[in-house]
């Protein structure tokens, strides 16, 4: 039996992960949004309930909006600590048992998240998309139609470009053109494979 290769995906935000990671998907790669996991986990049951007491503000008539906790969560750090403790366990535990059950060779996992929440710990190998925070930034600002202010307390609670490519043991620079990004993940894909 072929071992499966389970990858982290990681990258700042706005900086090209979510690319990448539909090119991996179209190359032969199952992979994993933890965002809709998080999405999903927070819908009902336990994930649910735990938001619901962490964070009744957020909610209008037992339905979370996410615009609000976004605000609330990006203004106060303690209460950012509160949301990942709260969520992280929930979408590595989801996430898990989706890769376990893929029937493909290559899973990537789609995390922002991936070191700062420890999913790095399941996943290898760990790949990060670079790009220049000014880039990030624009596309930010224009893609959710939110302040540049917001948008630089986003990236400011994330880990830095360096940090992330000190930790990843591939990193992809996304600060060309789209075939040249499909050129990296291409390649690391057909690595992978050919090794099998």
């Amino acid at each position: 039996m072929r071992q499966k290769i389970v990858a982290g995906l990681t990258g700042g935000i706005a900086g090209g992960k979510s690319t990448a990671a539909q090119m991996f998907r179209e190359a032969g790669a199952y992979t994993i949004d933890t965002d809709s996991v998080s999405r999903s986990v927070s819908q009902s049951g336990e994930g649910y309930e735990r938001l619901l007491r962490a964070f009744p503000q957020a909610f209008d008539g037992g339905v979370l909006n996410r615009a609000a906790l976004r605000e609330i969560v990006f203004a106060d750090e303690s209460k950012r600590q509160t949301l990942n403790a709260v969520l992280h366990p929930l979408i590595l535990d989801e996430t898990r048992r989706l890769a376990q059950k893929a029937a493909a060779d290559v899973v990537v996992v789609e995390a922002p998240l991936l070191f700062e929440a420890g999913f790095d710990a399941y996943t290898s190998p760990n790949i990060t998309v670079s790009c220049p925070e000014s880039e990030r930034i624009k596309r930010l600002t224009a893609r959710d139609t939110i302040s540049v202010d917001l948008a630089k307390r986003m990236l400011a609670a994330q880990l830095s470009d360096a940090e992330r490519e000190a930790r990843a043991d591939i990193v992809i620079m996304n600060d060309g053109t789209v075939a040249q990004l499909r050129a990296q993940v291409l390649r690391i894909y057909h690595e992978w494979t050919q090794k099998k």
